[in-house]
C-alpha cells in the first residue's frame, strides 16, 4: 500500500509567481449561468495566462471563505450583479499537476451589469459548441457536468 500524499493549501496571500513547495491543492467555486441549453462564458483580459480565452465565472476561494459566498463574490465582481439564486450542483475532484476540489453552482442571474476590468465580454454558448479558446480546466469542469448529465 502506497503512502498517501499530503497537500498544502496555498493561501491567496502568497505573491503571484511564488513557487509552491510540495503538493498543491486548490479549492474553487465555479458558476454555471444558463440560458436554455447555453452556458455563459467570460472572455478574459486578465490574468495574463487567461487573456483572450474563455472561462466560466470561477476562482480559487479565499482561505476560510464559504464556497457559496465565494460564488456570490465571483459573480458580483466579474459580472457586476449579485446572483438571485445559487444551488450546488456538483463537487468535482481531480488533478495531475495539482489537486482541484471544485464546488460547481447553478447560478441564477437574469442579466449582467458592468463587467470587471478583467473581463472583455460575455457570451452564451451552446454546450454542444463550446469555443476552442475555452481554458482547459474549465472545459474539464463542463465536460464532467455533461458526462454526469447535469447540464
Amino acid at each position: 500500500m502506497s503512502q498517501p500524499k499530503l497537500a498544502s493549501l496555498i493561501p491567496q496571500t502568497i505573491p503571484p509567481g511564488t513557487p509552491p513547495t510540495g503538493e498543491v491543492m486548490h479549492i474553487s467555486s465555479f458558476g454555471i449561468v444558463r440560458r436554455g441549453n447555453a452556458i455563459l462564458l467570460m472572455k478574459k483580459l486578465r490574468p495574463e495566462r487567461h487573456a483572450g480565452r474563455w472561462t466560466l465565472p470561477a476562482s480559487v476561494i479565499n482561505y476560510g471563505e464559504d464556497p457559496a459566498e465565494a460564488m456570490k463574490r465571483i459573480v458580483a465582481s466579474n459580472l457586476g450583479k449579485e446572483p438571485t439564486g445559487l444551488k450546488l450542483i456538483d463537487l468535482q475532484s481531480y488533478g495531475v499537476e495539482h489537486w482541484d476540489l471544485c464546488c460547481v453552482y447553478g447560478v441564477q442571474l437574469p442579466d449582467v451589469g458592468t463587467l470587471s476590468k478583467d473581463v472583455e465580454k460575455v457570451e452564451y454558448f451552446d454546450v454542444s459548441s463550446l469555443p476552442q479558446e475555452l481554458v482547459e480546466g474549465h472545459r474539464e469542469v463542463l465536460q464532467m457536468l455533461i458526462d454526469r448529465k447535469l447540464v
